[in-house]
């Protein structure tokens, strides 16, 4: 997908973090209307089988992006070869790292990736137009202190199509684990987000709760996660025992 062209209408387009593979919490994200779905093979029960899976069910519906839990060449292809809409690379701190994920992530003669046949090939259907086209994204996740210094060349890659800051981590390279509205952490968050509206690129980032994805929004984020799946279900199960006493 064109995820520039996808986020240029500046509307905040807002998703949801599946962690729990099972096909039931899939299908009921995709029924609550989001406007693009995250499965997390980072934090999450996800391998590339249920990602695969995953990505199966939704198809047709909104876009699907894959958080990997490394940047392993063989991970990248394993889960590219899923058929998602893109991928999430945890932690990218360097230019370095960028290119290392561009080699693994494209086909020659960009890139190094290894040729095969699975779901994102259509099986072999579309085998030659999967070669000829680039029809998935690549993310970087900017969450380290290192990240944010180097954000600019991270950001000017070509293999670059957008970018979601990690907060939490983010104040964990703070030393302050958690405190996502300390002033040094508001502003790291500020400065990505310029490099980014500089540079053309669409940036997102995670929200814990609504209340701090409207904040976002207002600022001017173009991607937004809101909440993680077992997070959200434990809320709204505490709510309901909290009413009935």
């Amino acid at each position: 997908m064109d995820l520039q062209a996808w986020t240029r209408t500046h509307v905040p387009r807002f998703g949801t973090l599946i962690t729990v593979d099972n096909s039931a919490v899939v299908e009921i994200a995709r029924l609550a209307g989001f406007d693009w779905l995250w499965i997390d093979a980072e934090h999450g029960q996800f391998h590339e089988t249920g990602a695969a899976v995953a990505c199966g069910l939704l198809g047709g519906g909104p876009p699907v992006f894959v958080r990997l839990p490394d940047h392993a060449p063989t991970t990248i292809k394993r889960y590219l070869d899923t058929g998602c809409d893109g991928i999430i690379l945890p932690a990218v701190s360097t230019l370095e790292d960028v290119q290392k994920i561009a080699r693994a992530a494209l086909y020659a003669p960009r890139g190094e990736r290894s040729v095969g046949i699975a779901r994102a090939q259509g099986y072999g259907a579309a085998f030659e137009l999967s070669l000829r086209q680039k029809n998935y994204s690549i993310i970087v996740q900017i969450e380290t202190v290192q990240g944010v210094r180097n954000a600019r060349d991270i950001v000017a890659h070509d293999a670059v199509d957008a970018v979601i800051i990690g907060p939490y981590d983010l104040s964990g390279s703070f030393g302050i684990p958690g405190q996502v509205d300390a002033p040094q952490v508001i502003e790291a968050i500020a400065s990505v987000r310029g490099v980014c509206n500089a540079a053309l690129k669409p940036c997102g980032i995670f929200a814990a709760t609504t209340a701090k994805a409207r904040e976002y929004a207002a600022e001017g984020f173009d991607l937004i996660a809101v909440g993680i799946d077992t997070t959200i279900l434990l809320n709204a199960l505490t709510d309901i025992r909290r009413s009935l006493r």
